[in-house]
């Protein structure tokens, strides 16, 4: 096993791994408790939520109550093999261990929107945005929800909604569903995020790149030097890049090479994408 970023197994292999391990577990016992949790934690996480099912079976004598681990595991495995309503209870107890893990919320809030009870799942999603305001996931169940309820008024609901969370991800979401086509709204209801305090280097990098798409140039660097002289923030590259091409919309050279300069200083900007910033700076430049 080589992490999430390894190729994913056949259905065959993932099979005949499975079998080996339950027979495995038949005749090997997990040292202590805590080697028993991180097995089913790493089994979780690897997809094998069958074997994690049998593996908690086979060692019924070890505790699960308790320890928050071994509840969000079990829990999470319950849920992958549908098994909805025991799933909800470990994850309820996790929830109560751990109260500012976001893990069990999330969780909770699919398990009830597939069992069509959308009033919990509203209240779990509710409380899902205390801990973590811009959890796309939650974001989605959320709109899917007001969707399935009145698809006509789904997009202002989720904008109330991503105004009372003081919400980015919900602001964009709302954009979405009131108009996909409307990017002068998309980058009004950004703005708004902007103006109520919101700075996290994803928010500022969708929401310029929203400006650019409204061909609102001219307010991107206008943000990037409140962000860099005035809030003193560090910059992500991409924002330069983002403010490069504004200035190239503008035929404003010169400050174009200054961003990509500054891009360019950047340890994790890929190599490439210098190239292509400085490639376009040089196609706008002998297209004058």
């Amino acid at each position: 096993y080589r992490g999430e970023h390894a190729p994913a197994a056949s259905k065959e292999k993932l099979d005949a791994f499975s079998s080996y391990l339950i027979d495995y577990f038949q005749d090997h016992k997990p040292e202590n408790h805590g080697q028993f949790v991180d097995l089913i934690e790493e089994m979780t996480s690897m997809g094998l939520s069958a074997v994690v099912l049998q593996f908690v079976e086979i060692n019924a004598s070890q505790p699960i109550e308790g320890d928050f681990r071994a509840c969000l595991a079990l829990g999470s495995s319950l849920m992958l093999e549908s098994e909805l309503d025991e799933a909800a209870l470990f994850l309820r107890q996790a929830q109560g261990l751990a109260p500012m893990e976001l893990a069990p919320y999330i969780n909770l809030v699919s398990i009830y929107f597939a069992m069509e009870q959308d009033e919990e799942a509203m209240h779990w999603a509710d409380r899902a945005l205390t801990i973590d305001a811009n959890n796309e996931k939650v974001w989605e169940i959320i709109a899917s929800i007001y969707m399935y309820a009145d698809p006509k008024t789904a997009g202002e609901k989720v904008r109330a909604k991503a105004e009372a969370n003081l919400s980015y991800a919900g602001m964009s979401l709302a954009a979405e569903l009131i108009d996909p086509n409307d990017r002068l709204l998309k980058a009004q209801f950004l703005g708004d995020a902007f103006d109520s305090g919101s700075r996290e280097d994803d928010f500022l990098i969708e929401y310029t790149a929203a400006l650019g798409l409204a061909e609102q140039f001219e307010k991107i660097p206008q943000i990037l030097f409140r962000l860099e002289k005035m809030e003193k923030k560090p910059l992500h590259w991409k924002l330069f890049a983002h403010g490069a091409q504004a200035y190239l919309a503008m035929n404003k050279h010169d400050e174009a090479q200054e961003l990509i300069q500054k891009a360019a200083r950047s340890p994790h900007i890929p190599a490439a994408i210098i190239a292509d910033l400085q490639r376009v700076y040089d196609s706008d430049v002998q297209a004058q």
